[in-house]
């Protein structure tokens, strides 16, 4: 059977990859000329690796990881240690460590220890998360309708520990904040990580996303005889009479023509392929319920160390929420000698949330992210600044607000040659990685279930 994927991000790829093992004549088409999607990275005319984003293998990735092993990427990625850390100002940084111990025990003990928490903060949220961690899907979902403030202070945990810990987590998570995004994927998170000890590992890979996961990806894909096209752009569908596709046509007018076709692109991209007559569906109405949260990637390069932590760091109050010195995390790229690197820190931060942001100059936000650099991080006061870029994205995940989760579209849609990918679509897990790779491996297994050829 013949199945033509439009977009070749991690969804597209791993639906890919399942598919080209299950004998199947694949071609995947990506609208830019470079992979990933909103894992992409590239490089720039002096060399240096521009990430689109920071990203993090988690231990609970399990279906990420059981792909990089397939793709003989295993090793691309290098875990660090298990806690996490807090930038504080002048130089101080708080933690949350786990214990040694069964989960959740690691975690009760952990959370105990943290010194950025009061007593009463504890307190609470060991009482106040109860119900996450004893929490199964169908509880979880149920829990849609409020924000996860809400959820919060309802159980009785403290205000505190919502802005001290848990509003860098959703900022992380999906670029808003508590107060906007729903309960129902933070205490999702609480429930895997939380009764899970090695669920919340983390690791970085050896180089970056592009060299260490999707080449490999793309790779194995064609040794297996499957067929990528970079720089096509899924325009339209021709339908037949029953709505079925007949063929795709791509921006340069060349079409395609296949048995099925997979949508792997983000779901604000969907909408706009979706021929008039489908939307007597509510399935592909119901993708107008979907919002991108925007986000920004900020690079810094500067000309000595200013930091020596060897982990992802969170930061509260900043303009970044998550971030890293990729210059000692990712251990074979941002060293010295390649591209503008010096030896220096290579910060990578994830600017969220973003959305007073993108319409303002990078110069400004630039001048904006090294002020918060420069508290956190007393040394960046006697370094130079070799190079900066901004990365702006206006629609990445979708905002997990409160409601929305209900409408999550399973990969098998009502035109019977057709089928989506994506983390937004129906899976267990996030908007993630780990969801993107659910997806591609769920969409595979129903088409071949629903056409069986």
């Amino acid at each position: 059977m013949k199945v033509a994927i439009f977009g070749a991000g991690v969804a597209g790829l791993s639906a890919a990859i399942e598919l080209v093992d299950r004998g199947h004549t694949v071609e995947l088409y990506e609208k830019r000329k470079v992979l990933g999607g909103k894992v992409s990275v590239w490089k720039d005319s002096d060399g240096d690796s521009i990430e689109s984003g920071l990203h993090i293998v988690f231990g609970g990735y399990a279906q990420l990881q059981k792909y990089l092993d397939k793709i003989g990427a295993g090793g691309n990625y290098e875990w660090k240690e298990h806690s996490l850390i807090y930038a504080e100002s002048d130089g101080k940084q708080s933690f949350f460590k786990k214990a040694n111990l069964p989960s959740p025990w690691a975690e009760v003990v952990g959370g105990l220890q943290a010194d950025f928490l009061t007593m009463w903060d504890k307190i609470s949220l060991i009482k106040g998360l109860w119900p996450a961690l004893a929490g199964n899907e169908e509880y979880f979902r149920s829990q849609d309708h409020m924000t996860y403030s809400e959820w919060h202070r309802l159980h009785g945990a403290s205000e505190h520990s919502l802005q001290k810990l848990w509003k860098a987590i959703a900022l992380a998570m999906n670029f808003i904040e508590p107060n906007v995004i729903s309960a129902r994927p933070m205490i999702t998170i609480f429930k895997y990580f939380g009764t899970d000890y090695a669920a919340t590992k983390f690791a970085f890979f050896r180089k970056n996303p592009g060299d260490s996961m999707i080449e490999p990806m793309r790779q194995y894909i064609q040794s297996k005889g499957g067929r990528i096209f970079i720089d096509a752009r899924l325009s339209r569908f021709e339908l037949n009479d029953d709505q079925t596709i007949k063929r795709a046509v791509l921006r340069d007018g060349h079409t395609v023509e296949a048995d099925a076709y997979i949508s792997a692109l983000p779901v604000h991209s969907v909408k706009k392929i979706v021929p008039n007559e489908w939307l007597e569906h509510d399935y592909f109405r119901n993708l107008h319920q979907f919002v991108g949260s925007p986000v920004a990637n900020c690079q810094l390069w500067f000309d000595k160390k200013i930091t020596d932590t060897d982990n992802l760091m969170f930061s509260q109050g900043t303009t970044f929420a998550t971030f890293a010195d990729v210059s000692i995390t990712c251990p074979e790229d941002f060293q010295a000698g390649i591209g503008s690197a010096t030896g220096g820190s290579v910060m990578s931060l994830v600017l969220a949330p973003a959305h007073q942001l993108l319409d303002l100059p990078n110069e400004v936000i630039t001048e904006m992210v090294m002020k918060e650099i420069h508290d956190r991080f007393p040394k960046s006061r006697d370094a130079k600044l070799l190079k900066s870029t901004i990365v702006k994205i206006p629609q990445s995940v979708y905002k997990a607000v409160p409601d929305v989760d209900q409408y999550r579209p399973d990969q098998v849609s009502p035109i019977r040659n057709f089928f989506l990918a994506g983390d937004y679509t129906d899976q267990h897990y996030l908007a993630s990685m780990e969801g993107a790779a659910l997806s591609g491996r769920q969409v595979a297994e129903k088409l071949h279930q629903r056409l069986g050829r």
